[in-house]
């Protein structure tokens, strides 16, 4: 299926939110995913079914000030 993330279009071959992140980002610890711009709480990636032409964004915490 084809996905925008972050503005990139991508194929995959994932069914579910956590599927993909496990498979795609090097870590999960520390991100938030938000689909169709929805944020998508962690308890819910297992069961989050992925859609083909979902707009997926990834945004890392970071420390500073």
């Amino acid at each position: 299926m084809k996905l925008s993330i972050n503005d990139e279009s991508k194929e995959v071959n994932c069914s579910t939110l956590k599927q993909w992140a496990t498979t795609e980002l090097k870590n999960v610890k520390g991100i938030a995913i938000a689909v169709n711009d929805c944020v998508v709480p962690g308890s819910k990636w297992n069961s989050f079914a992925l859609k083909d032409g979902d707009r997926i964004l990834v945004i890392e915490a970071a420390q500073g000030g």
